[in-house]
């Protein structure tokens, strides 16, 4: 059976249809079989063999932001730059494993963000515009004028944003299961990731979930014990049956932070609606990617008609994470999408 692919098509109210880079494409199959998930631990995308001398090959150093100090990676020290953005908020990067090996030909750079893994948060910022000033320490650290975006989950809301503030930075934006927006729209976010999330986990889950959660606000091991088991219930619940999925990395699953999760939810919700209005004026090439069975549901819309020139993806078998639930697919998604943006490797 051959992986699917097809780019969504919608037509807005003036009868325009967006999304596809020539009009009226009917959807694409890919000749590829469907390759099994990667065997993997976790947010892992590599066996551990291979994961381990990917790290031994893997350039680390830090960066001096504005109130913090963080832990950076990068795939290769030359190539055209490509930025991956994780999601979260609250834990530490996984794009570098699970997403990096995929495009070889790019300087794929990834970071912790602020607070979380091997980074510090020195000032107790956790808005957008500290996330902002964090990207742009890396970027003047690692030598980039500019670079291509790609951000997952919360990390594409962070994308939207960057694109919004340094557009002339951005040389191309993709946006892979992203979140909603800002204000109102992140509460969205929230309800329809957690409506989906809890249908899927069932009472059982969704008990333990809460149970788990109440003890994030108690400070010491008992909030760092529930951090852990909070992600680990939400990473279950991004595949469409729980109880068969992977559990995750206890590496990575330590380098969360409920405080970081917490002061940037808060801040994310007080940040003004119209933060990601200059979105639809970014000017360069644009992927919009959510999985068949993804966490979100009608609120997508929300980012396709934000982006009505980009290239509209629905990656068919796959959920949320789309590198172990469709790695073939995803893969092919992000090649095909970067062959047609000018400078790519």
């Amino acid at each position: 059976m051959p992986v699917a692919f097809r780019y969504e098509v919608h037509r807005w109210e003036d009868g325009r249809v967006p999304g596809v880079l020539e009009a009226g494409d009917s959807p694409r199959r890919l000749s590829a079989a469907r390759e099994p998930p990667v065997p993997a631990s976790g947010l892992m995308a590599l066996p551990a063999e291979d994961a381990r001398r990917q790290d031994a090959c893997m350039e680390q150093f830090m960066a001096e932001s504005v109130g913090a100090v963080l832990a950076v990676r990068q795939s290769r020290d030359d190539g055209e730059p490509l930025l991956l953005l994780h999601g979260g908020p609250g834990v530490p990067d996984y794009m570098q494993a699970a997403t990096a090996p995929m495009l070889p030909g790019f300087r794929c750079i990834s970071f912790d963000q602020r607070g979380t893994g091997a980074s510090a948060c020195r000032d107790g910022r956790y808005n957008l515009a500290a996330y902002l000033d964090d990207i742009e320490a890396i970027r003047t650290r690692a030598g980039v004028a500019a670079w291509h975006v790609l951000g997952h989950s919360w990390g594409g809301l962070l994308a939207q944003a960057y694109a919004c503030a340094f557009p002339h930075r951005v040389s191309s934006l993709a946006l892979v299961s992203s979140s909603l927006g800002t204000g109102s729209q992140w509460k969205r976010t929230k309800r329809e990731s957690f409506r989906i999330e809890h249908a899927r986990a069932g009472i059982q889950g969704t008990l333990r979930f809460y149970a788990y959660g109440a003890g994030l606000v108690i400070p010491g091991p008992v909030r760092a014990w529930s951090m852990r088991h909070v992600m680990t219930e939400t990473w279950h619940n991004y595949f469409p049956n729980p109880g068969s999925a992977p559990d995750p990395d206890p590496a990575w699953l330590s380098g969360g932070s409920a405080v970081a999760m917490i002061k940037t939810d808060r801040a994310i919700t007080r940040e003004h609606l119209n933060a990601l209005n200059g979105a639809s004026s970014y000017e360069g090439p644009v992927l919009v990617l959510y999985g068949a069975d993804d966490i979100f549901g009608d609120g997508i819309e929300i980012v396709r008609r934000r982006f009505p020139h980009a290239i509209q993806m629905t990656l068919q078998d796959s959920g949320h994470v789309h590198w172990l639930q469709n790695p073939s697919g995803y893969a092919d998604a992000l090649r095909g999408f970067y062959e047609r943006v000018p400078g790519s490797p």
